[in-house]
């Protein structure tokens, strides 16, 4: 079964306090991750945690490539190494009002790692642009690193101040994208062996030939499958696939 490590953040707004439970998922590693498609981004994600220098990334990409995955597994690594790290779902964030931006934000400046998934959510708005411009400035004094996901190109995201996609732009960018059927299989057996599931090939095939396209969608069937396996105590085969799924 899955298991979930959950840290509960409390982020200031004047004299109330916006806590989020952030659920960083214990399988969202780096290791788990498959870098086929953007090789050069693993290594500088090396770089960024081992190194004191003030830096950022920049991932990119469609629903469902892992940008949420890359975000989390920083995080996961770097508070393995000491780190004080923070993971951020600008979803979230949404909640709060736009006018409280800047209270919101105050005092994430000493985390040194701070990874902000979705930010193209919220920087549309000048409020909150504005307060992530402040945001920004302040990690990169402290020689503080931030990594950011979004769905598009900081050159063509929707932000409300020019001063912040500048900034965004000088950050090392990389796209990720769809896997493709193979890595998509291989990567899949991975996650089920980390669950103590075995994944033949055969089962793979059968999967794959009847699943909607997308990595999402083999997660949640493994989901289902890992699910369904611990409660009736029975191995993967064909019959039980098409039991679960009910192909």
């Amino acid at each position: 079964m899955t298991v979930n490590v959950v840290v509960d953040e409390s982020l200031p707004m004047g004299s109330k306090q916006l806590t989020l439970g952030v659920k960083l998922d214990a399988e969202q590693k780096l290791e788990n991750f498959s870098f086929e498609g953007a090789p050069a981004l693993n290594s500088s994600i090396s770089h960024l945690l081992n190194n004191d220098n003030a830096e950022s990334l920049y991932v990119f990409g469609g629903a469902g490539v892992g940008k949420s995955h890359v975000l989390q597994a920083c995080v996961l690594r770097a508070h393995e190494m000491g780190q004080e790290a923070i993971f951020l779902s600008c979803d979230e964030l949404l909640q709060v009002p736009f006018e409280n931006a800047s209270e919101c934000l105050v005092g994430l400046s000493h985390f040194q790692l701070l990874c902000v998934d979705d930010i193209d959510l919220l920087i549309n708005n000048a409020s909150w642009a504005q307060a992530w411009f402040h945001l920004y400035n302040e990690l990169t004094e402290t020689g503080h690193r931030v990594v950011f996901s979004a769905s598009s190109n900081p050159r063509g995201i929707d932000c409300a101040l020019e001063d912040l996609r500048s900034r965004l732009q000088l950050a090392n960018v990389f796209q990720l994208n769809e896997l493709d059927e193979s890595a998509s299989g291989a990567l899949l057996q991975i996650k089920a062996q980390q669950r103590g599931l075995q994944l033949t090939d055969e089962h793979l095939s059968y999967i794959l030939s009847r699943s909607p396209r997308g990595f999402k969608h083999l997660l949640h069937i493994l989901d289902l499958l890992d699910s369904a396996s611990w409660h009736e105590k029975r191995r993967i085969t064909i019959p039980f696939i098409k039991q679960v799924l009910q192909w």
